[in-house]
């Protein structure tokens, strides 16, 4: 399996704002669609949200680099940048236009459903996450354990 996740989106008419281009809250929602199938081909059954045993986005970087326009292909690279006990990062990278539109990253973290505190991952998750970190398409994961903390 690629370690990188590659997908069409979509880009609705109605995504645009009044200057002609994708609004930018509408771009949190295309990352969302292309990490729920990132996860889902990954994961598996274990990729599909549960609210059994949720994981839940702690936070999101996004970049706007340049305008997404309504019409040509959107083209969204998805990765696990990290992975720690309790977390992983997602980054992932928007094309159009032969370019590179949009870069983010969210941390998503396991959460005890009766508590809403951070939890472990279940081991066979994290164990296939480990094998997909990248954090950067082209270069090798780091060891466990090596370059710091991984909560």
């Amino acid at each position: 399996m690629s370690s990188v996740f590659t997908t069409e989106l979509p880009v609705r008419w109605s995504d645009q704002d009044l200057n002609r281009h994708v609004n930018n809250a509408r771009v949190v929602t295309l990352l969302e669609e292309a990490r729920l199938a990132a996860v889902a081909r990954w994961l598996g059954e274990d990729g599909i949200p549960d609210p059994a045993r949720p994981r839940v986005v702690a936070s999101l970087h996004l970049d706007y680099l340049r305008p997404i326009d309504h019409g040509p292909a959107l083209t969204a690279r998805v990765w696990v940048a990290r992975v720690g006990g309790s977390s992983y990062t997602v980054a992932y990278e928007l094309h159009q236009h032969g370019t590179v539109a949009a870069r983010a990253r969210t941390v998503l973290v396991q959460t005890d459903p009766a508590t809403g505190s951070a939890t472990p991952l279940p081991p066979a998750v994290r164990e296939v996450l480990l094998a997909l970190e990248t954090p950067q398409p082209g270069e090798e994961p780091a060891p466990a354990g090596a370059g710091g903390r991984r909560a």
